[in-house]
């Protein structure tokens, strides 16, 4: 089983993959929404976006609501976590949008950030060197 099965893609693309601009990213961020870091951890040290949460890929098939929130009492009391907006980032666009379709198929409300990290930065936002805290 290939990583391309593991996430249910076609064609090295998903079907029902949803982008938002680094602009979008930040509104929903603002509006409680979270991002999602699915890079292995020294990826995340070298740089990642302030405030991303490092989530491993693995934690996210039996509970996504608990890998992305579960460290977050108050959030996993407020029934509206589950609707928030995660917005995933990884080292390629082709990885977040596989993780997008998985969180998706789990009735999330997920997206890829369009251009990932590097678009992040093009947009004149910062990445954090550094462990999760």
């Amino acid at each position: 089983m290939g990583f391309r099965d593991l996430f249910g893609m076609k064609d090295g693309s998903a079907a029902d993959e949803s982008t938002v601009s680094v602009p979008d990213a930040l509104a929903m961020l603002a509006a409680g929404g979270v991002i999602i870091d699915v890079r292995t951890l020294t990826e995340y040290e070298r740089g990642h976006i302030p405030g991303a949460r490092l989530v491993a890929i693995t934690a996210l098939q039996p509970s996504a609501i608990e890998a992305i929130w579960g460290q977050d009492p108050l959030a996993m009391l407020d029934p509206e976590t589950a609707t928030k907006a995660i917005v995933v980032v990884s080292s390629t666009p082709a990885h977040a949008a596989a993780v997008t379709h998985l969180l998706r198929d789990q009735g999330l409300n997920a997206y890829s950030l369009a251009g990932g990290l590097m678009g992040w930065v093009r947009d004149g936002q910062v990445l954090l060197p550094g462990p999760p805290r």
